[in-house]
């Protein structure tokens, strides 16, 4: 009577028991999605603000060191460039997935993984002139939905903080790209919309620094950093302008690169 009782007694609570632990479930998987961010403080968001923004600079160095490979430019390890921007890029699509719960991102970079396969493929082989046009099409894909990442993560914080992250990351970024289509033009591309972009990068650039300067929030690190930005920016603009002055170009651009990083990390941590 005692046993009977006791299998009465289970199998009257465990219906209940499981239906108590379906909505449960129900609410985790519906509900906490929507309420991620909410756990999230800003340095963290911030934080991967910049990672997104790094991603959008890797794909202008990957085609860069390309171009560099295909015009038998060694002086800076292209082929190790490229075999380690392509790690950093394909790792940095694995470290977003975790803000898929941001609207736009997971959108972006289900676009980017059907993208990228073709494209690994393509510029991890031998460096062609003729395979160039394609790399630079899927290049341009790449780096819209790269930037679109960041913009959804920039949107969803509202701080003016995350804001300053984003477009000093792009300052990173246009570094390597006033560089890629330098080197696209001395290899003879210069139909009008490469020629248009290297312009535009130019003026972006400028235009970048200046906002940038004008934060109030600039620590006294980030302005001497942004002070050497602008005098290197100043003095090697020129260069541009000449043709095979590839060498002078990325010792430069490679200067500018590694001062925007700092500055941008620094932005990040604030």
């Amino acid at each position: 009577m005692i046993y009977k009782n006791k299998a009465y007694y289970f199998s009257s609570i465990m219906p209940n028991h499981f239906i108590l632990l379906l909505i449960l479930l129900l609410i985790f998987t519906f509900f906490l999605p929507i309420n991620a961010l909410a756990q999230i403080d800003k340095a963290t968001l911030n934080k991967a603000i910049d990672r997104a923004g790094l991603q959008r600079m890797l794909t202008q160095r990957m085609l860069k060191s390309y171009c560099q490979l295909g015009q038998d430019q060694f002086y800076a390890k292209p082929d190790e460039v490229l075999k380690n921007s392509v790690t950093r890029f394909e790792q940095g699509l694995v470290e977003l997935k975790q803000f898929n719960f941001v609207k736009g991102v997971k959108k972006s970079l289900k676009h980017i993984n059907a993208i990228w396969p073709n494209y690994k493929m393509i510029i991890t082989a031998k460096a062609t002139k003729e395979n160039t046009p394609d790399l630079v099409s899927f290049n341009e894909k790449l780096l819209a939905l790269s930037h679109k990442v960041v913009l959804a993560l920039t949107t969803e914080s509202g701080q003016e903080s995350a804001k300053i992250v984003s477009i000093s990351g792009r300052q990173r970024m246009l570094t390597q790209r006033i560089e890629l289509y330098y080197l696209l033009r001395d290899w003879g591309f210069t139909n009008e919309a490469y020629i248009k972009t290297l312009t535009n990068s130019r003026k972006d650039f400028s235009e970048g620094l200046t906002y940038l300067n004008s934060y109030a929030n600039n620590t006294d690190k980030i302005k001497g950093l942004l002070r050497k930005v602008k005098t290197s920016f100043t003095l090697f603009e020129h260069s541009l302008d000449e043709k095979n002055n590839a060498f002078l170009v990325h010792l430069t651009v490679a200067q500018l690169l590694k001062q925007m990083n700092e500055a941008t990390n620094l932005y990040a941590e604030m």
